[in-house]
């Protein structure tokens, strides 16, 4: 419970939207591959943040137009107006849960527009499907489509775990060139 403690104070600073530790705090809280779970948060919110690509906490998808909010009671006040307008077609937060299909699971408005809860939220889901699935890539498509019943269905879960994919990868050769440029500790204990 510590390390979502941490990612949320991580979250309070705009200056740290772009850091990577909440998402990887609560994929390790949950029991999800860290890497896997970023790169879905890119997929969903991704923008240029500080001149670098991360995910966005405060982002609405209202009828399909996605939409980003400079903080949580802004985006909470526009998911209002767009729940008191009726519409239900409202993805929600840096993994764009949907409130349609997620409406039980959700407490209330004001909570899942806090960034760690919904991302939390986001990974008992992907869990919940890589229980059913015994992979991690099928858990994946099936977070985005969970019916996979039509063509079209298998379709658009394929193509959202490609794109995923495909960002998992470009983070992995992105912490690789990092990981090289990095001192080691190895290296300073054998520094004479």
């Amino acid at each position: 419970m510590h390390m979502l403690a941490a990612a949320l104070l991580v979250f309070v600073s705009a200056r740290a939207v772009a850091s990577r530790d909440p998402y990887d705090a609560v994929a390790a809280y949950v029991g999800v591959p860290q890497d896997v779970f970023y790169a879905m948060a890119l997929a969903e919110s991704g923008r240029v943040v500080e001149q670098q690509f991360a995910p966005w906490p405060w982002t609405l998808n209202i009828a399909g137009e996605g939409r980003f909010y400079p903080d949580r009671d802004s985006m909470f006040a526009a998911l209002m107006e767009a729940l008191q307008q009726e519409q239900l077609r409202i993805d929600i937060g840096p993994l764009q849960l949907n409130w349609y299909w997620q409406y039980e699971r959700i407490a209330s408005p004001w909570r899942i527009t806090d960034p760690v809860v919904s991302s939390k939220l986001a990974a008992v889901l992907v869990q919940e499907h890589y229980v059913q699935t015994g992979d991690w890539w099928q858990a994946v498509a099936r977070y985005h489509r969970p019916r996979t019943t039509t063509e079209q269905d298998q379709q658009i879960a394929q193509a959202y775990r490609a794109r995923v994919q495909t960002l998992y990868v470009k983070q992995q050769a992105k912490h690789q060139s990092a990981t090289r440029d990095t001192v080691q500790p190895g290296e300073v204990a054998d520094a004479r």
